[in-house]
């Protein structure tokens, strides 16, 4: 099962059928406490993030402002709970998400690239203004304004067109990202990039659903339950993919560039040709002593059995062989399972026992692999070999 197969798994398993406003008060109780669950979980995974830094720092924050919406849509739906705020925090949160998500993918694809403050700043000017005026307008004042500027304040806190432009905004900034980036990287870094395309769309479109029927308490109340299911999914399932495969969230993207793109990627580098010269020897010595073959290898793990950086060992697999690492890695790890093959075509009795004796750690990524050099599955292959 590949990570957008999955995302569609956990949506239909979790999402109810039936109409939210039909639950009875014990189902509502108990869903309260696996939203607070889910949302404390998401607390720890985006703090565990932030403190990885780099890119993950914003993956953090995306996921953080996820469980702290989550968790004011349930002490807000929660009788037993005093949370009675005039404006919900939640109306300011949310723009959090988009910038968050789109720094995320951009220091993901470019970890060397250095952002002043004040740029990174600008993109969460919108977030900072409205916590600022949430707490200035209404939640700090005793009564709600009846008029005036701090009236048209609330009023623009409370938009929905403003928070559906906002996310429209970014989504236009995340598609161009994954269209300009989709044909380069591996298909595991794509199906994850594609998710979170998916996904941030999804938000932009209940923000849209939340605009156009703004009038309609009822609707708007089941968008809110919607969004709550959408939220605990999401968090659920990057907490499987931290656990299962972690590379893919936290690994920055290994992106095939081609001679002008690679220039400009290092032009700031202080990797000198000599020594360039000297790591691309260890490398391929170290392919010749079949590293490739340990299924955890990443280019972190990689990087320090050279005793180097992962990022001068991404520049000379880059520059030197104009591949991103997973394709560098798997190359070697197929022509290992083609020599196995070529030895005794007629004795492979299991597809599973090539996937680990070549390096390969799960049956999705060695077919994708393996029919991308191949141009056919290992069964056709093998089949062509025997007749």
């Amino acid at each position: 099962m590949d990570i957008v197969s999955a995302f569609s798994f956990w949506t239909k398993a979790i999402l109810p059928l039936k109409t939210l406003e039909t639950a009875i008060p014990s189902e509502l109780n108990l869903l309260h406490f696996i939203f607070i669950g889910i949302s404390l979980l998401g607390a720890g995974v985006g703090s565990y993030l932030i403190f990885l830094k780099k890119h993950n720092l914003y993956m953090g924050v995306f996921i953080i402002a996820m469980a702290a919406i989550l968790l004011e849509l349930t002490l807000l739906w929660w009788d037993g709970v005093l949370h009675i705020p005039k404006i919900p925090f939640y109306s300011s949160i949310s723009f959090l998400l988009g910038p968050s998500l789109f720094l995320y993918i951009q220091r993901k694809v470019y970890p060397h690239q250095k952002m002043r403050t004040a740029a990174i700043l600008q993109y969460f000017v919108i977030f900072i203004i409205s916590l600022l005026s949430i707490l200035i307008l209404t939640n700090t004042n005793s009564d709600m304004p009846g008029n005036g500027l701090r009236l048209q304040g609330v009023q623009l806190l409370n938009s929905y067109y403003l928070k559906s432009s906002y996310f429209a905004f970014f989504l236009a900034l995340i598609i161009k990202q994954y269209i300009k980036y989709r044909k380069r990287i591996d298909s595991m870094d794509r199906n994850w990039l594609r998710i979170l395309v998916i996904f941030f769309f999804s938000i932009f479109l209940i923000s849209i659903i939340g605009a156009l029927f703004k009038d309609e308490f009822s609707l708007i109340n089941v968008t809110r339950y919607i969004i709550a299911y959408f939220f605990s999914v999401f968090i659920i399932i990057i907490s499987f993919l931290l656990y299962l495969f972690p590379a893919i969230v936290t690994e920055p993207l290994q992106i095939r560039l081609n001679n002008t793109q690679i220039k400009e990627k290092y032009q700031n580098s202080g990797l000198t040709i000599a020594m360039a010269s000297t790591l691309r020897l260890q490398l391929l010595s170290s392919m010749e002593e079949k590293m490739f073959l340990d299924p955890t290898l990443s280019l972190e793990t990689l990087a320090k059995k050279l005793n180097t950086d992962r990022y001068s060992l991404s520049q000379v697999i880059n520059q030197e062989f104009n591949k991103n690492f997973y394709e560098f890695i798997n190359d070697y790890r197929i022509n290992e399972c083609l020599a196995h093959i070529d030895e005794n075509p007629h004795q492979i009795d299991s597809i599973s026992d090539l996937i680990y004796a070549s390096g390969f750690n799960n049956k999705v990524s060695f077919y994708n692999a393996f029919k991308k050099r191949k141009s056919m599955t290992p069964v056709q292959y093998i089949k062509a070999l025997n007749q």
